[in-house]
């Protein structure tokens, strides 16, 4: 009895991952209702947050992804204050104030609050339509990284 043995190709297509930086006061949460009410993308909170290059900071992250067509979205923030009391240098002061420090989860990127990362851009383009008729953003617009630091983050 021979044995029959079948090779399969299989082509890998070039995932490739479109950006949108969003400029907004608001809190991740609130930018992922919005999102969420607006579109057919649920995205959830992630129990773990993100860090940065130096291991500073906690980056709120949601995500949704479709497991049948293989899409995907994510919501990350991008700035975290961190406070610190620092009791010798402020013992002359009448109230104790923390000091505050920003970081930022991709310093290239100082003034964009939040980003969103998805493979398909169909829902990049309606996010980015609907955040900017949106009075609480005051700006979103895309990105094309160079040097490629948010395909770096591993998400």
């Amino acid at each position: 009895m021979v044995n029959k043995i079948y090779h399969l190709k299989i082509e890998e297509d070039s995932i490739e991952d479109f950006y949108i930086a969003i400029h907004s006061p608001l809190e991740a949460h609130q930018i992922a209702f919005y999102i969420n009410k607006k579109n057919k993308v649920l995205l959830e909170r992630k129990k773990k947050d993100l860090k940065n290059k130096k291991k500073e900071g906690s980056f709120s992250f949601f995500e949704w992804e479709d497991l049948l067509s293989q899409r995907r979205c994510q919501l990350i923030s991008n700035k975290f204050i961190q406070e610190s009391y620092n009791t010798k240098a402020k013992s002359y002061t009448l109230f104790e104030l923390p000091e505050r420090n920003e970081v930022y989860l991709i310093s290239e990127f100082k003034q964009a609050d939040f980003f969103i990362k998805s493979n398909y851009s169909e829902i990049i383009k309606t996010i980015q339509i609907q955040l900017n008729n949106w009075s609480m953003v005051s700006i979103s617009y895309n990105i094309f990284p160079k040097n490629k630091t948010l395909n770096e983050l591993n998400i």
